[in-house]
C-alpha cells in the first residue's frame, strides 16, 4: 500500500469527507468486480455497529448472459455472508440494447441509477454508495475533455452529490488507485469477480482505460493521470467560487420561477462578462433540475451570447428548453410550456 492507513480507514475518511452518515443507511452498488468488493468489506469492517443499516445492491444489465447471472449470483452470495440484505435487479437481455439511442452505456447507466434510487427511497437509506475510485476519476476527466466539457466536466465526478430525493450519491474511495484495492483483496484473501466486458473496446470508456491512457502515459508523460486528477481538483475550487457568485446573481435576476418555466431580467444579467452569464445559466439548469446531458459548454455559452445581445431571439436547446430573449427579459420554458409562450 502506498500509505500507512489501511485501506478501510482510507474508505472511512471518504465517508467523512462526504459527510456520510452510515445510521441514516447506506446502499451499496456491488458489481462484484474487485472495487466494489472491496468497498463492500471495507464498509462492513468500519461501520460493523450500523451493519442493520447496510443494503448491497446489483444490476444484472443482460448485456452478458454467459457471466452475468453468476455475477449475480456471486454477490448475493457474498451479502448473505457478510449478513447483508440484498436487491437484485434483473434486466431481460437484449432491452437495453433497444431502448439505446446510440449510446448503451448511457441506457445502462441511467437504468442502474435509476433503480438505486428507487430501492434507496424503498428501504429508507440515505446514500447510494459506488466503488469509484482514482483511476476511474482521471478516466472520467479525460472523456469529459474529449466529448467537450466546461469547468464542471473538468472536476470529474464529486465526493458526493444529490442522487434523488432524500438519498446522496457517495464515492468514499476517490483518493484510492485501484492498485492499491487489489493489493488489499489479495492481502485478505477476498474473491471478487472479472468482468470481461470491461476489455471491449465497443464502449467508449473501455478504449480509454484500454487504449488511450496507456498510450498517453508511455509515449507523453508517465503522470498524465495524476495531473488529471490535479485538473479536476482546481476545477472543483474554482467552481465553488463561480457557484457562489452565480447563485448571488441568480437571486437579483430572477423575476419569475417555476418548474418549467423562468424569466430573468435581461437587462441586470448583460452588464456581467458573458463568461459568468455562461456559468450562471449553468447553475440554474442544476437549481431547476432540467436535463443537462446533453447540454455542452457550447450550448451554455450561446445563452449568454444571446443574453448579452441586444436582438430579440428564440432558440431552442437540448431538452425540450426553449429560450426566448426579448428587450428586457430572457424567458426560459420547458416541455409543453416551451409551445405555449
Amino acid at each position: 500500500m502506498t500509505e500507512s492507513r489501511s485501506l478501510p480507514e482510507q474508505i472511512k475518511d471518504g465517508y467523512c469527507d462526504a459527510n456520510c452518515r452510515p445510521e441514516n443507511g447506506l446502499l451499496l452498488a456491488v458489481s462484484g468486480g474487485a472495487d466494489s468488493i472491496a468497498l463492500l468489506h471495507a464498509t462492513v469492517d468500519i461501520w460493523a455497529q450500523y451493519s442493520d443499516r447496510i443494503v448491497v445492491a446489483h444490476v444484472n444489465h443482460g448485456l452478458r448472459p454467459e457471466n452475468s447471472h453468476d455475477d449475480a449470483a456471486f454477490v448475493g452470495a457474498v451479502a448473505d455472508e457478510a449478513g447483508l440484505p440484498f436487491e437484485l435487479l434483473t434486466i431481460p437481455g437484449g432491452s437495453l440494447e433497444q431502448a439505446s439511442d446510440g449510446s448503451l452505456e448511457e441506457v445502462a447507466r441511467d437504468r442502474r441509477y435509476e433503480f438505486l434510487a428507487e430501492t434507496a427511497a424503498r428501504r429508507e437509506m440515505a446514500a447510494v454508495v459506488t466503488a469509484h475510485h482514482m483511476d476511474d476519476q482521471a478516466e472520467t476527466v479525460l472523456h469529459n475533455i474529449i466529448r467537450g466539457t466546461g469547468l464542471r466536466g473538468l472536476r470529474g465526478m464529486q465526493r458526493s452529490r444529490p442522487l434523488a430525493v432524500g438519498a446522496q450519491l457517495v464515492r468514499p474511495m476517490l483518493n484510492l488507485r485501484r492498485c492499491d484495492i487489489v493489493e488489499y483483496l489479495s492481502a485478505a484473501g477476498l474473491a471478487f469477480r472479472t468482468d470481461h466486458s470491461n476489455q471491449d473496446t465497443d464502449f467508449t470508456r473501455n478504449r480509454i482505460r484500454q487504449q488511450l491512457l496507456p498510450t498517453l502515459k508511455n509515449d507523453f508523460n508517465t503522470s498524465v493521470d495524476r495531473n488529471l486528477l490535479s485538473l479536476a481538483q482546481q476545477a472543483q475550487q474554482t467552481i465553488r467560487l463561480m457557484d457562489s457568485l452565480a447563485k448571488k446573481i441568480l437571486s437579483e435576476v430572477i423575476w419569475e420561477r417555476q418548474s418549467d418555466v423562468c424569466r430573468l431580467d435581461r437587462t441586470k444579467l448583460a452588464t456581467w462578462p458573458a463568461d459568468v452569464v455562461r456559468h450562471v445559466m449553468s447553475v440554474l439548469w442544476i437549481q431547476q433540475g432540467w436535463p443537462r446531458q446533453k447540454m455542452t459548454f457550447r450550448h451554455y455559452a450561446r445563452l449568454a451570447e444571446l443574453t448579452c445581445s441586444h436582438d430579440e431571439i428564440r432558440e431552442a436547446f437540448p431538452g425540450n428548453i426553449s429560450a426566448w430573449c426579448s428587450d428586457d427579459m430572457v424567458r426560459l420554458t420547458r416541455n409543453d410550456v416551451a409551445d405555449r409562450a
